[in-house]
């Protein structure tokens, strides 16, 4: 369900329109988690059949996703000025939850409901034309977006989600009141003694992202870049991780790599977990309209032809000291 209203408050050329949006979708539970399956093993080198260790769970309901939504846009300065605002707050209910039935019931484990995860954020959008000419013109346009999760209720102890993370490393973790992207492991205490229990090391969610992009028009000649910017987050280098575990680091025998090597001999991931904030150049082309007189002097009844050049990922400026955070 959605609806928009636009307000004429600011005048000829302009336009402001404020709108909102509820939804709802279910997510179906898999094939064989409402239903007790069979398995079809080797009895006496003949088929037979036997109770798949999973139990169906007859009562199962769809997880159920419920989101709010409002926004504003806004057109100003016959359209040279554009705004867009969106505010999201996302709701996942009845989530699929795993549990383990006693052990008389011959079951190992068996899917209920339960839970509630929430994922709130902002996307801003805004775009300018600064210079409109017969023979220039200049546009400009950024985007801002960020996004928090919270797990809001869990019925269950805290767990680790399936395929989480390589081995120990980048193991986030599904806990109640928490970040559904925060990363644990464990830490050297005080008096570098490990940790007794896994503690939250970062947070692969970045703080929010930014893109800027510029677009410059001059006659049939055509300029554009544009940039992506990422503040905060965090990455496990796993390659420096795999670098030490071999003995092979550029800083083989240096003070830094007789810490990352202590640190992994104790189990402690910390030195790998690093700032995951970059600067990116995305792109950049440059493109010329070739004229439609030259075109047509070519035949095949081609009216329009343009010739550009584009490289993309050019640059990249970060403290990540592997491939690309």
């Amino acid at each position: 369900v959605s609806a928009a209203y636009r307000l004429g408050l600011l005048g000829e050329g302009n336009d402001l329109k404020i709108r909102g949006a509820f939804g709802i979708i279910g997510n179906q539970p898999l094939f064989g988690q409402k239903f007790t399956l069979l398995d079809t093993p080797q009895l006496g080198g003949a088929n037979g059949f036997t109770v798949a260790g999973a139990a169906g769970a007859p009562d199962i309901e769809p997880e159920r996703l419920k989101e709010v939504e409002a926004g504003l846009d806004a057109s100003l300065f016959q359209g040279r000025v554009v705004l867009e605002a969106t505010y999201y707050n996302r709701k996942t209910e009845n989530l699929f939850l795993n549990r383990v039935p006693a052990p008389s019931s011959g079951y190992t484990n068996q899917l209920f409901n339960g839970g509630t995860i929430r994922n709130q954020g902002v996307e801003i959008g805004l775009g300018l034309t600064p210079v409109q000419a017969r023979a220039f013109q200049w546009v400009t346009r950024a985007n801002f977006a960020l996004n928090r999760s919270k797990v809001l209720e869990l019925p269950v102890a805290a767990f680790r989600p399936p395929n989480s993370g390589f081995g120990g490393l980048g193991v986030t973790f599904v806990e109640e009141g928490k970040s559904l992207t925060q990363i644990i492991g464990f830490a050297f205490d005080e008096d570098g003694n490990r940790t007794a229990t896994q503690v939250a090391l970062g947070d692969s969610r970045p703080d929010f992202r930014i893109g800027f992009s510029n677009d410059f028009s001059w006659k049939s000649l055509n300029f554009s870049a544009a940039l992506d910017y990422q503040h905060g987050g965090s990455v496990i280098n796993l390659t420096q991780f795999l670098y030490d575990d071999a003995g092979t680091p550029a800083d083989f025998g240096s003070e830094e790599h007789a810490r990352r090597v202590q640190a992994q001999a104790a189990g402690v991931m910390t030195p790998y977990i690093e700032d995951a904030t970059f600067l990116k150049l995305r792109e950049i082309s440059i493109g010329y309209q070739l004229p439609r007189s030259f075109v047509s002097s070519l035949g095949f009844g081609v009216r329009d032809a343009r010739i550009s050049i584009t490289g993309r990922n050019l640059l990249t400026w970060d403290k990540y000291t592997g491939l690309d955070p």
